[in-house]
């Protein structure tokens, strides 16, 4: 073999190795970008795919937390418009402060809650109690030191559930039928920081009927235990329109009353408070009261808070 016979081959050789290389540098490629782009990973052999992704809830499969959606939820009325929303934030502040003080035992005027559950309600239907409910919740998770669960507790109409994007998913009615799920399975974390949410789940013809049995008041406690040093709030139906608010407030150690103003009737005020315990601490929010009522300083919407006269 001549010299330049020799030197083309070891030119050919080393051509084909810079080839070799290119090729595993674009095979490296493809697998970086399948990882970026989260590609399932390979099932380890002898093992279940299901092995490789578990889940986080044994429920529903649900791993990602609820997003809550603000700018929807505007545009729902389940919040506050944008040029209200720092208003809105301080009223809620004067809500929360009597409800916190209550849980603590710090309030003189009035006994010491029983647990850290509130239950808020209202007489009627449209008085505005899911959006109260929402945005006190949202109001107490800014404090970063408490934990907040919200439950959807209106199981004859969700409304909450339907709102954050998790109507019939498994709930409070799953608890409630006993069927094997958790408390801790159905209370999902949100993109709100500290605070979780509990769906009203599947509905069901006997749900008044399991309300009030044995498991509510289990589930109640392992609700109050599961937030710890924090609170949880239960959107609950309205006093007048079904039993279930009536039988939850049993078990609760607060309830928050909304009362829409030029709304509600003084009697169905009253027939509804009939209906609670009466050692019961209750608080109200009178709801939608006209700015001319309070002050043209506060905007459109003003919520006014305080408690009912005479009652103890």
């Amino acid at each position: 073999m001549s010299i330049v016979e020799r030197a083309l081959q070891k030119a050919k050789a080393q051509q084909d190795k810079s080839a070799e290389k290119a090729e595993l540098a674009s095979a490296a490629t493809v697998v970086e970008a399948g990882a970026t782009s989260h590609a399932p990973a390979p099932a380890i052999p002898g093992e279940p795919a299901a092995a490789v992704q578990k889940p986080d809830r044994r429920a529903t499969g649900r791993t990602a937390p609820i997003v809550i959606d603000v700018i929807r939820l505007r545009e729902s009325g389940r919040l506050s418009p944008a040029q209200f929303a720092e208003q809105t934030e301080e009223e809620f502040r004067r809500v929360k402060w009597p409800l916190l003080n209550g849980i603590l035992g710090n309030g003189a005027a009035a006994p010491a809650a029983a647990n850290n559950v509130v239950l808020v309600t209202s007489a009627t239907p449209g008085e505005g109690k899911t959006y109260c409910a929402l945005n006190l919740a949202m109001n107490v998770a800014r404090d970063k030191e408490l934990t907040v669960i919200l439950v959807d507790g209106d199981t004859a109409n969700p409304a909450l559930s339907e709102a954050l994007g998790v109507r019939g998913e498994p709930g409070l009615t799953e608890l409630l039928g006993r069927g094997g799920v958790g408390v801790a399975e159905v209370t999902y974390p949100t993109s709100i920081e500290g605070l979780m949410f509990v769906p009203a789940g599947g509905r069901r013809e006997n749900t008044p009927e399991l309300l009030s049995g044995q498991g509510m008041p289990a589930i109640i406690d392992s609700l109050a235990r599961l937030a710890g040093h924090g609170v949880v709030i239960v959107d609950s139906p309205p006093l007048l329109a079904t039993n279930d608010a009536q039988v939850m407030s049993r078990y609760v150690g607060q309830v928050l009353m909304v009362v829409r103003a030029d709304y509600t009737e003084q009697r169905e005020v009253v027939d509804a408070l009939a209906l609670l315990d009466k050692g019961k601490p209750v608080s109200t929010i009178l709801n939608r009261v006209e700015p001319s009522i309070v002050s043209r300083y506060y905007g459109h919407y003003y919520y006014g808070y305080g408690r009912e006269a005479g009652r103890k």
